[in-house]
């Protein structure tokens, strides 16, 4: 372990670990997990309209529904997790559950079945996206590499599905169907569950931790051990996604109404910004130890604000594409750092720290939802950019007050607590 350790933290010892089987067989799996999610996930609604002939109620119904069961499940299977330590067990029933709610959609054109199996089986099956966040944890100390550059590179992996997937999806429902779209998404996530069964190693620092530490306190004290510190990175989570989930849903409205571009002008931005986040999320995952995880979360909060107070200000096609850099560059930080540092502030369970994350994630993107449709429907899409801007002003506040905060309270199970800052 020790002469994995040196090597992991050498420069040249990260990218040594491609050589690694287990980390292939992640990498593998955490594609066909953000593939599959980027063939679900922006095909559902046109899914919903045209297959199932449902309302526009109905459809956001559908979203509200599947997003308030998620994060319920995330929670929930991140503490049993932890308690069960081996993890390669979650990670193949939540893939599979992904695959039977890939398989009802191919099938099933009722709404209200296709609303409880969605419910049921992508609520169990999204935790899926929390639970590799603690897998490659564990994997990145087990093989001694710092934890940043390994979540960052993996994150990179699912950005790339997601540049790739959404284009592809589109073009397998215009050659063939919605079912052979998610046919597709069914093998996929089958695979994933096979990857995670067969190709994944079960980490020796779990295994170090059930012989020489007291369990996790599981489902019913999952809450234990989390204070204000862990609060402040969550709603600045919130805030960060919530803003992220504004843009991308206004700014083709944005684009085509009040800038009388073209649809396809505003797929290019989006594009560009999620190509440019890739090699930024690896260069982040390099710099967030000599950097400092708070440092890089309060840049981010200052570009993410300029950039979403130039929007409104910005008409033409070549300031546009000119933003996008400032946009990748908080986006590849919001999506890589906070898990990192909540799994710090939660050391053996990592379950729960990231469950924690990708709910706050979720939540960010319902609350964000909720909001751009009733900010642009009063004062209009433009408008709607000046919102982002307060929230992302508001989570760079949050990140500044992790200096004052007392550092949460770890769990002890041995010795009590005998004060409450540190």
């Amino acid at each position: 372990m020790s002469a994995q350790t040196v090597t992991g933290t050498q420069p040249g010892g990260r990218w040594r670990l491609l050589g690694d089987p287990a980390v292939r067989s992640l990498i593998a799996a955490t594609a066909a997990v953000g593939v599959a999610g980027a063939f679900v996930v922006p095909t559902t609604s046109l899914f919903l309209t045209e297959a199932v002939t449902a309302t526009p109620l109905m459809v956001g119904l559908f979203f509200a529904a599947r997003s308030i069961a998620e994060i319920g499940t995330d929670v929930v299977v991140g503490a049993v997790s932890d308690r069960l330590r081996n993890r390669r067990t979650i990670l193949v029933l939540t893939a599979l559950c992904n695959t039977a709610g890939a398989l009802c959609y191919t099938f099933l054109r009722d709404y209200y079945l296709l609303l409880l199996t969605g419910m049921v089986c992508f609520g169990l099956g999204g935790a899926c996206f929390g639970q590799l966040f603690a897998y490659t944890r564990e994997l990145a100390d087990d093989r001694g590499v710092d934890a940043p550059f390994f979540n960052g590179f993996l994150r990179s992996v699912t950005s790339l599905a997601w540049v790739i997937g959404p284009p592809l999806a589109f073009w397998l429902v215009a050659r063939w169907s919605f079912a052979a779209l998610y046919a597709t998404t069914a093998v996929l996530s089958l695979l994933a569950a096979a990857l995670c069964r067969w190709g994944l190693p079960r980490p020796g620092t779990a295994q170090d931790a059930e012989e020489g530490e007291e369990p996790p306190p599981g489902l019913l004290g999952m809450f234990r051990g989390v204070g204000l510190r862990t609060v402040l990175v969550l709603g600045s989570v919130v805030l960060l996604l919530g803003a992220n989930t504004m843009y991308q849903i206004d700014l083709p409205l944005h684009i085509t109404e009040e800038l009388d571009m073209s649809a396809q002008f505003a797929g290019l931005l989006l594009g560009v910004s999620a190509a440019l986040e890739i090699p930024l999320m690896v260069l982040v995952g390099v710099w967030a130890d000599r950097i400092g995880k708070k440092r890089l979360m309060i840049t981010a909060t200052v570009c993410a604000t300029v950039f979403f107070a130039l929007l409104p200000l910005t008409h033409s096609r070549p300031l546009l594409i000119a933003l996008q850099p400032l946009n990748a560059a908080w986006a590849a930080v919001a999506l890589n750092i906070p898990v990192v540092m909540l799994q710090d502030s939660l050391p053996g369970r990592f379950g729960t720290a990231s469950a924690l994350y990708s709910s706050a994630f979720k939540a960010g993107t319902f609350l964000g939802g909720l909001v751009v449709g009733t900010v642009a429907t009063w004062t209009g899409y433009a408008q709607v950019f000046w919102v982002c801007a307060g929230l992302t002003a508001l989570s760079g506040l949050l990140v500044l007050l992790l200096r004052a905060a007392p550092a949460d309270q770890p769990l002890d199970p041995v010795r009590p607590h005998e004060g409450s800052t540190a």
